[in-house]
């Protein structure tokens, strides 16, 4: 098990501690939000389609960053459809319209504005996001603003981190702490890595009827195992945090090396890695 509980403890709310994105949208962190989106995609494609994105679709993509869930919705609702992408940074709209050219889809646009602040109309036929609730305030409140922008009877998709459902088998002691270390970041953050779980409870007080719920994650083994890789990106960029929060200190993380590290652990102990978890919830808006 992992060596610091990341089920116990409780985000602090905005009254106990002011809140800021600690990812940043610097032109490193939008080329690994892009490798994420990568490992993750088919993941998403899977949810998006058991959500019942179709072919001719609207969709609204809620916090894009650099476009991966926008991309993806777009190939699914295709040339008859559209797809817009809202996220707060102009740098990562920027990047994600040319992505969106460079793939030839010209049925996609991009917004840079405040998630409270925007309504689309006419109303989409779907609202989706993926790991975008988790750093919001107030998740249910802006999830009730942004109804405005679904028509009745339209999709509302997201899907949201168990960080904690990731594990290691036989136990991996470098990579479970390297796990613990970046859930214990968030947290200190004010983010809540186990959002997901909590899917019931925020479509309801968003006014959403209860939501279909799922569970899916990267399953991989040795050294071959991708996760490694994307952890110690993940560990990179948040390692300021890190150091600011206590968390821990760069020389004993050795970021250069961890990802090497990780796959040399896994290949020693024969180690079956499961990557953190994507919760999927959907509804329909009534």
């Amino acid at each position: 098990m992992h060596d610091v509980s990341l089920t116990a403890a409780t985000p602090p709310t905005p009254d106990d501690a002011p809140r800021a994105y600690p990812l940043g949208d610097a032109e490193s962190e939008l080329a690994r939000l892009i490798r994420q989106g990568e490992f993750f995609a088919e993941l998403t494609r899977q949810f998006l389609l058991a959500a019942g994105l179709r072919r001719g679709m609207r969709v609204l993509d809620i916090g894009c960053g650099a476009g991966d869930v926008s991309l993806l919705a777009a190939a699914i609702v295709g040339p008859e459809g559209s797809v817009v992408g809202v996220d707060r940074s102009d740098a990562a709209v920027t990047l994600a319209a040319r992505r969106a050219h460079a793939a030839g889809y010209r049925h996609v646009r991009f917004v840079a504005a405040e998630l409270e602040d925007f309504t689309l109309d006419p109303p989409a036929d779907a609202l989706v996001g993926r790991l975008v609730l988790m750093y919001l305030d107030n998740p249910a409140l802006t999830l009730r603003d942004l109804l405005l922008s679904v028509k009745p009877g339209g999709i509302v998709a997201f899907q949201e981190f168990d960080l904690a459902a990731a594990k290691s088998e036989p136990y991996c002691r470098l990579y479970e702490a390297a796990l613990d270390r970046v859930g214990e970041t968030f947290l200190r953050c004010g983010f809540d890595t186990r959002l997901g779980l909590r899917f019931p409870r925020l479509f309801r007080e968003a006014g959403l009827p209860p939501p279909t719920l799922s569970l899916a994650a990267r399953i991989e083994h040795g050294a071959e195992a991708e996760v490694c890789h994307a952890l110690a990106e993940i560990t990179r960029t948040l390692l300021p945090h890190m150091e600011r929060l206590g968390v821990a200190a760069p020389h004993g993380v050795e970021v250069d090396t961890l990802a090497e590290r990780l796959r040399v652990e896994a290949a020693a102990v024969d180690a079956t890695l499961i990557a953190p978890a994507l919760i999927g919830a959907c509804a329909r808006h009534v």
